[in-house]
C-alpha cells in the first residue's frame, strides 16, 4: 500500500495526472471502509486522488473527495484522534510556503531528509528523493487541505465558499500561497482593506512577492509605507526562519540591495495617484537598469494608453513585442490601440481555434498598417494563448476593425469566461455597445454605461471616462455625464482628451455651445493633435453654421492625422454646406481607408439621395456629426 502512495505521489509530482487518476482509484478501492487502514490514512489517500483530478481540470469530483477527507479526518477527531503541531517539525516548517498539487519544491526541500516513521499515516521519502505526503493528523496538513478545497471553488467561480475556507485557517498556518489567493479573492469582491491586510501579509512573507507590490499600490498604500514592508537587510536565498541574517541597513532604509524594488514600489504609487509623469520617469530609472525588461515596456505603455497617449503607448508595445514575441500580456491593449490604425489591406481568411465561441474565421483586418499587425496579433495570440482572456480580447478588437460587431460581442464574452474582471475585455465590450444600431440607443447605451461603471471600479483609465460620457450622452443623462466628464478632467488635469470630454458634454447643450468651443481650444492649445478636440471644434462650427471654420480646423489636422474618420467628418461638413463634390470625395477616401466606416456608408447614402432629389436625412446627418455618438472610443 505505501509503495501505491508514493508512487502516486511521485506520479502527481511529475504531472503525469491521468496515469495517477487510474493508480489513484486502484488506492482509494483498496482502502475501504471495511479495511485495517486507519481513517487519517484513508483520508490522505483521498486527498491524492484528489489532487490527480484537479491537475485534470476536474475540479468538482476533486472537490467531493476533499469534503470526504476533511470529513474522516473529524470523524478520526472525535473517536480519540490526536493532531500533531510540534515546533520544528517537517510539516510545522512547510507552512512557510507549501506548494500546488501535493506540495512544491520548497515543501520537498522542507521534508528532505526525514524518516518515515512519523506515525497518523504520513509517507516521507521514498520514490523521487524526498517525495513527501501531505499530514491529515498535523494542523498543517488540514490547512493544506482547506486550500486546495478553496482553490477547486475558484476554479469552478465560486468565491464565497472558498473565502469560508480560507478564512476558517488560522493565521498562523497561512502560507505565501493561502494568503495571497485569499488577498485576490477579497480584491475581486471590493473587500479592499481585508485585501490590503492579506496582501501586507504576502509581503511580510516574500517582500519580492511583485504581485503584491502592484495590488497594495492600487487599493491606495502609500510608497513610504510598501516600503517598510521590504527588506531591511541584505536578503538571502534562504528559508523565512533565516531571513534575518545579512548586512543591516540604516533605520528605516530599505537595503542597496533592494533599492530598484524601491524604485518600482513608488512608480505603482504614481501610477495609482495619475501622477503619471513621475511614474513614467521612475520606469524610465529601471528600464535603464534592466533594460531588455519586457514587465517595464507593457506597464510604461499601460500609463501611456491610460492618459490617452496612444502613440507613445503602441511604441512601448512594440517594444515589449520585440523583446518577446510569445508575450500574451497587455497585448489586448495594444489590440485595441491599433484599431485607430485602419487603412487598405488584404483579406485574406485566418481560422479561429475550435474552442466553440466563432463558427467561422477571424477574416481579413480593418486596414492597413494596424489593420495588418492587428491580423498577425490575433493569429499569434490564439496560437500561444488561447487560455488567456487577452488572445480573445485580440480577436474581438480584430472583429472591431472589420465592424462585424456581433462576431465581435462573443470573442469578449468568451474573454469575460476565462475572467470576468478582465479590464481590456470590459472596455471592447462596452466599446462595442456604444457602436450598436440607432435603434435600440437607450437601452443599449445603458448597458455599455454599466459595463464601463464595472471597469471604473478597476482602475482610473481615460477611456473609461470616455465609454461613460458617451454612454450617457446617448441614454441621455446629461447631469450624469458632465459629473463624468468632470472627474475625469480632475484625474487628468494635463490630458487635453480629457478636457475635450467637457467639451462634448457642453456641445449637448444649445446654450452652453460658446462654452464647448472655448474648451475644445483650450484642449488645443495643451495639445494641437488632440483628434476628440479638433473634431469637437468642427462640430461646434457646424451646429452654428460656419462650416468654414470647421474645414479649416478639419484640414489642419489632416495634416497629423489623415484617418478615415477625419475624412468622414469633413464629408459631412461639406454636405451641410451643400458642397457636394467635396462630400462625396473625402466620404469615398474614408471608404478607401476603412471600408467598414459605417458614418461614411451612411454619409454617401445620403448624397445619393440628395443627387436624386431628396432631401436625405437630416436627423442622421446631426447624429453623425457628433463626436461622441460616431466616432472611435480608443482615440
Amino acid at each position: 500500500m505505501d509503495a501505491m502512495r508514493e508512487n502516486l505521489a511521485y506520479l502527481i509530482d511529475q504531472r503525469l495526472y491521468e496515469s495517477a487518476e487510474i493508480l489513484g482509484s486502484f488506492l482509494i478501492s483498496a482502502a475501504g471502509p471495511g479495511s485495517e487502514v486507519s481513517a487519517i490514512s484513508r483520508a490522505e489517500n483521498l486527498v491524492l486522488y484528489a489532487d490527480a483530478l484537479f491537475g485534470r481540470q476536474e475540479y468538482r469530483r476533486a472537490l467531493n473527495l476533499y469534503r470526504q477527507a476533511q470529513q474522516l479526518c473529524k470523524v478520526a477527531g472525535h473517536a480519540g484522534g490526536s493532531t500533531r503541531t510540534v515546533p520544528g517539525s517537517p510539516a510545522t516548517v512547510a507552512s512557510a510556503g507549501l506548494g500546488n498539487a501535493i506540495q512544491s519544491g520548497s515543501y520537498r526541500a522542507a521534508c528532505a531528509g526525514v524518516g518515515g516513521g512519523g506515525g497518523g499515516g504520513c509517507v516521507v521519502g521514498g520514490v523521487g528523493g524526498g517525495m513527501s505526503i501531505v499530514a491529515l493528523d498535523t494542523d498543517v496538513g488540514k490547512a493544506e487541505v482547506r486550500l486546495r478545497v478553496a482553490e477547486c471553488y475558484v476554479a469552478l467561480k465560486e468565491v464565497k465558499p472558498a473565502l469560508t475556507e480560507l478564512e476558517a485557517v488560522p493565521h498562523r498556518l497561512r502560507s505565501l500561497r493561502l494568503n495571497l489567493l485569499l488577498a485576490r479573492l477579497y480584491h475581486s469582491s471590493s473587500y479592499d482593506r481585508a485585501a490590503l491586510a492579506a496582501y501586507k501579509e504576502c509581503l511580510r512573507q516574500c517582500p519580492f512577492a511583485m504581485e503584491a507590490l502592484a495590488a497594495v499600490a492600487q487599493l491606495g498604500l502609500s510608497a513610504k509605507e510598501t516600503c517598510a514592508l521590504l527588506p531591511q537587510q541584505e536578503p538571502l536565498p534562504s528559508t523565512p526562519s533565516s531571513r534575518g541574517g545579512g548586512k543591516a541597513a540604516g533605520a528605516g532604509e530599505v537595503h542597496e540591495s533592494c533599492r530598484w524594488l524601491q524604485k518600482y514600489v513608488e512608480a505603482q504609487a504614481h501610477r495609482t495617484a495619475n501622477e503619471n509623469a513621475a511614474s513614467l520617469d521612475e520606469y524610465q530609472q529601471l528600464v535603464s537598469r534592466f533594460p531588455n525588461n519586457v514587465h517595464l515596456q507593457l506597464h510604461m505603455g499601460q500609463v501611456e494608453a491610460s492618459q490617452g497617449r496612444n502613440e507613445e503607448a503602441m511604441i512601448h508595445y512594440q517594444k515589449a513585442r520585440t523583446l518577446d514575441p510569445f508575450n500574451i500580456s497587455c497585448m489586448d491593449d495594444y489590440a485595441l490601440l491599433l484599431l485607430s490604425r485602419r487603412s487598405p489591406s488584404s483579406s485574406s481568411a485566418l481560422p479561429a481555434p475550435n474552442l466553440q465561441v466563432e463558427a467561422g474565421h477571424l477574416g481579413g483586418a480593418g486596414g492597413g498598417a494596424g489593420g495588418v499587425e492587428l491580423k498577425r496579433l490575433a493569429a499569434e495570440m490564439l496560437g500561444v494563448g488561447a487560455g488567456r482572456a487577452e488572445a480573445w480580447v485580440v480577436a474581438a478588437a480584430l472583429w472591431m476593425s472589420k465592424g462585424e460587431r456581433g462576431s465581435a460581442m462573443a470573442y469578449v464574452e468568451k474573454a469575460l469566461q476565462l475572467d470576468d474582471h478582465h479590464f481590456p475585455a470590459l472596455l471592447a465590450k462596452g466599446a462595442i455597445l456604444l457602436h450598436a444600431d440607432r435603434s435600440e440607443t437607450a437601452a443599449v447605451a445603458a448597458a455599455a454605461a454599466a459595463i464601463f461603471r464595472r471597469a471604473y471600479t478597476q482602475k482610473q483609465d481615460l477611456r473609461v471616462f470616455q465609454g461613460l460620457v458617451r454612454a450617457y450622452l446617448r441614454i441621455p443623462k446629461l447631469k450624469e455625464a458632465i459629473a463624468a466628464a468632470r472627474e475625469a478632467v480632475k484625474a487628468f488635469p494635463n490630458s487635453a482628451s480629457a478636457l475635450s470630454l467637457l467639451g462634448e458634454v457642453y456641445l449637448q447643450h444649445g446654450d452652453s455651445r460658446d462654452k464647448a468651443r472655448k474648451v475644445f481650444e483650450a484642449a488645443l492649445r495643451m495639445d494641437s493633435r488632440c483628434g476628440a478636440a479638433v473634431t469637437g471644434l468642427a462640430d461646434a462650427h457646424s451646429m452654428d453654421g460656419r462650416h468654414a471654420a470647421a474645414v479649416d480646423v478639419l484640414e489642419r489636422h489632416l495634416a497629423v492625422d489623415a484617418s478615415d474618420w477625419i475624412h468622414v467628418k469633413l464629408g459631412f461638413v461639406h454636405m451641410a454646406a451643400n458642397r457636394l463634390p467635396d462630400a462625396l470625395h473625402h466620404l469615398q477616401t474614408a471608404l478607401s481607408i476603412n471600408p467598414s466606416n459605417e458614418n461614411a456608408k451612411r454619409g454617401l447614402n445620403r448624397i445619393d439621395k440628395l443627387l436624386k432629389g431628396g432631401d436625405g436625412d437630416e436627423e442622421e446627418e446631426e447624429a453623425s456629426l457628433q463626436y461622441g455618438t460616431g466616432g472611435p472610443l480608443f482615440e
